[in-house]
């Protein structure tokens, strides 16, 4: 057996750019896909000079189990008229291992909503799900990676993940469910967009699409929403193709997996070094900020300091300042709030003792603190709406910053909002606490521009009503 597929199997890391050697053919392994440890890998592969997408199960029960899934998904979509790759072989000994390869379809792209060219698919979108559910079928594990967008149209993949197959039409409430689960994979803005189309859907299945039904379905993508949530959250601190991560007795660390394959266990090792060589962006008592450079890319390290003795009793049974705004950063990206890109965090350990923590994110360059710029000129529409818009996802998604200083808030050369500073940021179980700390975000937002015209503009344009407690 390859060493790669050894590793592979004993739930091992496999690095890129291996060569599989199968009855006297060579596949070219050029980049993994996915990667679930002992189970499955997907990679893109060369095969006498054609791309193929290769898909490898481990030699047991529950590869046997995907397999069979595999191939049962792929027939149901073909007599639904579903498009999907198409299938190039199947085996249940390559190398050892079983697999499927289908066709490579290099112009496409996961299934995306960022611009108003990609925005006119989601007809298409819809569409591809009536055609689905009309047909009794349905992908358990629906999300935006497993729909493909390219000029011949949207192609579904991860078909071992189709469910169904019964030859009728699937349930109302099987059919809503899955569909609110695919809308839960956009940020709330392109959920918006979805929404405004999805009598689209309604008619086509010649359902009635009233107010009653809007209700309904905002709740199943409610309740789609928050488990996806937790679900993405909880990839932030294990082992994934999302995310690198290691616990032993000295380190914690997690890492955005395109970022960690780019840089060395010893650079994580050595960011003490990093952090005293680096340009200082803030040198305070609990915490120092610089400008560095990991694997050629501008990062910003913050380190949490440890003050004195009594603040380590204090610090090191909980988790870090570091790990909550790793998470939080992530939880940003779901909504859809610009804020420099998390890249990473490191903890340095006692066995289950914390010591110190180290928060790597992507670097901003050319961007200015809010209480800098607005001492020069006045906020602009577009910002006020950005402002206006942040505010309004806390409110409805019940997370508080903390800190909403302006100086914690930056404007970028592309005039985008950037929310920074995420130590204390925090999703709140209740209303009342909630709604405590959202009004001290609000006056802390508005104490930035105390006894100046643009307090009232913020303050009438944010259109607030503090509660009093």
């Amino acid at each position: 057996m390859n060493e790669p597929l050894k590793q592979f199997l004993a739930g091992k890391p496999v690095t890129e750019g291996f060569v599989l050697e199968v009855g006297g053919e060579k596949y070219h392994c050029e980049e993994i896909l996915r990667w679930l440890p002992g189970r499955r890998l997907v990679v893109r592969a060369l095969h006498h000079g054609d791309p193929l997408l290769l898909k490898l199960f481990a030699p047991n029960k529950k590869g046997w189990r995907e397999l069979s899934h595999e191939q049962h998904g792929y027939k149901a979509c073909k007599a639904a008229g579903v498009a999907v790759p198409a299938e190039k072989f199947i085996s249940d000994d390559f190398a050892g291992c079983l697999a499927v390869a289908y066709e490579f379809i290099a112009d496409a792209s996961p299934f995306k909503l960022v611009n108003s060219n990609q925005a006119q698919m989601v007809p298409a979108l819809l569409q591809l799900m009536v055609r689905c559910h009309q047909a009794g079928i349905y992908q358990h594990d629906i999300h935006t990676d497993n729909i493909l967008m390219s000029p011949r149209g949207l192609f579904l993949i991860d078909l071992a993940s189709v469910r169904g197959m019964t030859g009728e039409p699937l349930s109302t409430k099987k059919s809503l469910s899955n569909l609110a689960r695919l809308v839960a994979q956009f940020v709330p803005d392109q959920q918006q967009l979805i929404l405004k189309k999805l009598n689209l859907y309604y008619q086509a299945r010649g359902w009635l699409y009233g107010q009653t039904e809007r209700e309904n379905f905002k709740s199943l993508l409610n309740k789609a929403w928050q488990k996806r949530k937790d679900t993405y959250l909880s990839k932030c601190f294990r082992a994934c193709t999302m995310t690198a991560y290691f616990k032993g007795k000295h380190l914690e660390y997690a890492f955005k997996r395109p970022f960690f394959k780019q840089i060395s266990e010893q650079l994580i090792q050595d960011i003490d070094v990093l952090v005293e060589q680096g340009r200082k962006l803030k040198d305070g008592n609990s915490a120092t900020v610089v400008m560095t450079e990991m694997a050629g890319r501008k990062v910003v390290i913050k380190r949490y300091n440890i003050k004195s003795r009594w603040h380590f009793v204090k610090r090191c049974w909980r988790a870090s300042r570091a790990a909550n705004a790793w998470r939080q950063g992530n939880l940003l990206s779901l909504l859809g709030i610009p804020t420099p890109e998390v890249l990473g965090f490191v903890e340095k350990r006692l066995g289950p003792l914390r010591k110190q923590a180290y928060l790597v994110t992507a670097y901003v360059g050319n961007a200015s603190e809010l209480s800098s710029v607005y001492q020069h000129h006045a906020p602009t529409e577009h910002q006020l709406r950005q402002l206006r818009h942040i505010f309004s996802l806390m409110r409805e998604y019940r997370f508080t910053h903390g800190d909403m200083k302006a100086s914690n808030l930056l404007l970028t050369q592309e005039g985008e909002v950037n929310l920074i500073d995420l130590d204390a940021m925090h999703e709140h179980q209740h209303q009342w606490s909630f709604q405590r700390a959202f009004v001290r975000d609000q006056k802390r937002f508005l104490k930035n521009w105390e006894k100046t015209a643009l307090h009232a503009r913020l303050s009438s344009y944010l259109d607030w009503a503090p509660t009093r407690f």
